[in-house]
């Protein structure tokens, strides 16, 4: 930035900086100003290449020591009320916006008050800021302290604060040209109709969009200067970002983060190989390892095993809108049957080089729910019980092909639709394996892979039986439609999920087994004590240890990082998940390039 203060496009750096800058340890050594930190997107729906890296929020995760801990980010500080119902946020002091405003409690309230409870832009309040039914109360308690008020104690809003609180940071004084409540309104009518939009508050939305509206200011390490359908999108250092190392200097270390346009999963890969990406694991895959491991010199990068991985499953949707259909999947001896029915262990030969680990989704042991022995019921290859169950479930008549009938007379087929993604190996590879195993015992099973937008529209539309995809194995509970249907979507029972979100009004009234998953879910949400909260995550996991509504196949938890050798301060080994913000884990603003 040195070259824009001389020429007075900017103030100096001491002026740029709060008085107090949040200061960051590096993961090992401070560092010198680097150029590009490059990766691979495959098109504008990946946008996780990098949004993700953008991201900031009063609050973020810290992987470093293993575990996952909830540390200061804008908010230095925090205090809680003793019913925990209440939680009082210390904003950092002087921090500014990428065009030099001041970001100040202002900007919260805006975001409250403009956004969150203007029913034209947010028809439903955030799921995440509401408990006992009722939203969350912000008010200003001075320039840098907000209070978030709750009608009932909330034990796990830090953790959602660090998932989602991004969506709170937003910059007032740029967005209140295109709100109604501070706009001139033919001005705003113009603005509208200049920018192809029919209603203001389409407007406001693109405006606001941090990934693809380079004029928006932003708190992020980067400001977006060219955004997608670009080949090549770029984001810029802020010259006001608020945090600086040991040694004082300001971060980010990379000038720019650019993400570089590549066809498809295949073609991202190859351009790791050729030594072409940064920091990625998106993309690279867990079927690639070798491929990867083997071009490591000539590519000038390192494999990190960083944790994670696919853990491809069905969802067996319990609201499906056959009624004759959805009274078969809601039998407990048929979900079991289709468990039994698999086998894993060949799976796990044939796809995952007998390195994963099979069972069903349950979470996983680094989940503070996860019990021993969940995700273990019925894993076990016996076709013969499976049958045996089946026949009991009065699906033991067949036609003329060997297919098994329900009870009404029509043949028990089921469609396990998928979209186009690698875990590990191709998803419709791995759905298609678990299709041909249904239909040696009797049951019509076809694998189809759809086009990714359309299988979000059909799984949340409740228009499939068996979406068919990944799976939570951590922090689930702040991305809780996984295990219970809450929320916006919840795959293995989405009419079941609109009836919680819309207070039954709409969708199908869930079965007292899955209102009561519903009930724990709330119950842990207002409960103060970590160990009764603990208990009810634990009765959720057990009803679906017992249950079986999600059929899993094989878990992989190695996830190929690519590293390249230059970089400085990366994780030999972090968690991803999408809960932590993938690669943004690894804290990019205090990475940078170490020059041979």
């Amino acid at each position: 930035m040195a070259a824009k203060v001389s020429a007075g496009e900017l103030p100096p750096v001491e002026e740029r900086l709060p008085a107090d800058p949040l200061v960051v340890v590096p993961f090992q050594e401070a560092g010198e100003y680097s150029d590009d930190l490059h990766r691979v997107f495959t098109g504008p729906t990946d946008a996780y290449a990098y949004t993700m890296m953008l991201m900031e929020s009063l609050t973020r995760f810290d992987n470093r020591t293993g575990g996952i801990e909830v540390v200061p980010n804008l908010a230095t500080n925090w205090d809680v009320s003793e019913d925990g119902t209440e939680y009082t946020f210390h904003l950092i002091k002087g921090a500014r916006w990428s065009d030099g405003e001041p970001f100040t409690a202002d900007d919260l309230l805006f975001w409250y008050e403009a956004i969150a409870l203007n029913a034209e832009l947010t028809p439903t309040f955030p799921a995440w800021l509401m408990v006992g039914g009722e939203p969350a109360v912000m008010e200003k308690v001075d320039d840098y302290t907000v209070r978030f008020k709750f009608a009932q104690p909330y034990g796990i809003l830090l953790d959602y604060m660090s998932y989602v609180g991004d969506g709170i940071i937003v910059p007032k004084h740029y967005l209140q040209q295109f709100h109604p409540d501070y706009a001139d309104a033919d001005e705003l009518a113009a603005k509208t109709e200049e920018a192809q939009f029919e209603f203001w508050y389409q407007l406001f939305a693109d405006r606001a969009n941090q990934g693809l509206n380079t004029e928006r200011p932003t708190m992020s390490p980067w400001m977006l200067t060219v955004a997608p359908p670009a080949d090549r999108v770029v984001a810029e250092r802020n010259p006001y970002y608020w945090k600086v190392d040991t040694e004082g200097k300001q971060l980010p270390y990379f000038e720019r983060l650019v993400a570089d346009l590549a066809q498809d999963g295949q073609v991202a890969l190859m351009k790791a190989v050729a030594g072409e990406v940064d920091l990625q694991y998106r993309h690279m895959g867990f079927a690639n390892y070798s491929l990867l491991t083997e071009n490591e010199d000539s590519g000038g990068y390192t494999v990190k095993q960083w944790i994670g991985g696919p853990f491809p499953c069905v969802y067996i949707n319990q609201s499906t809108n056959d009624e004759a259909q959805r009274a078969v999947l809601a039998t407990t001896e048929v979900r079991h049957a289709l468990s039994w029915a698999i086998n894993r262990e060949e799976m796990n030969d044939l796809f995952w080089f007998s390195l994963a680990t099979p069972g069903n989704p349950v979470a996983n042991e680094r989940d503070p729910n996860w019990m021993e022995g969940f995700g273990t019921t019925a894993i076990e290859y016996d076709p013969a019980k499976a049958n045996e169950l089946l026949d009991a479930a009065g699906l033991d008549q067949r036609d003329g092909d060997g297919f098994r009938l329900r009870p009404d007379g029509q043949r028990f087929t089921v469609i396990l639709e998928s979209y186009p993604s690698e875990m590990g190996v191709p998803a419709i590879d791995i759905f298609s394996q678990v299709a041909m195993y249904w239909q040696e015992v009797g049951v019509d099973a076809q694998a189809r892979e759809i086009e990714r937008s359309l299988w979000s529209q059909r799984a949340l539309g409740n228009e499939m039986d068996m979406p068919s995809y990944d799976i939570a194995k951590i922090l689930w509970v702040i991305d809780p439609g996984w295990f219970v249907p809450t929320g916006s979507y919840c795959y293995w029972a989405s009419d079941y999920a609109l009836w919680q979100r819309s207070e039954g009004t709409a969708g199908k009234e869930p079965p007292d087994k899955i209102k009561e998953m519903i009930d724990w879910y709330e119950m842990l949400k207002t409960e103060p004590d970590d160990a009764k909260r603990l208990e009810y995550g634990q009765r959720i996991l057990q009803r679906h240890n017992e249950e079986i509504y999600i059929v899993g196949t094989c878990s992989i938890d190695i996830l190929p990082c690519v590293v390249k050798n230059d970089l400085v301060n990366v994780l030999d080994q972090a968690v991803g998940e999408n809960r932590l913000r993938h690669e943004a884990i690894a804290w990019p603003f205090q990475i940078w390039r170490r020059q041979q």
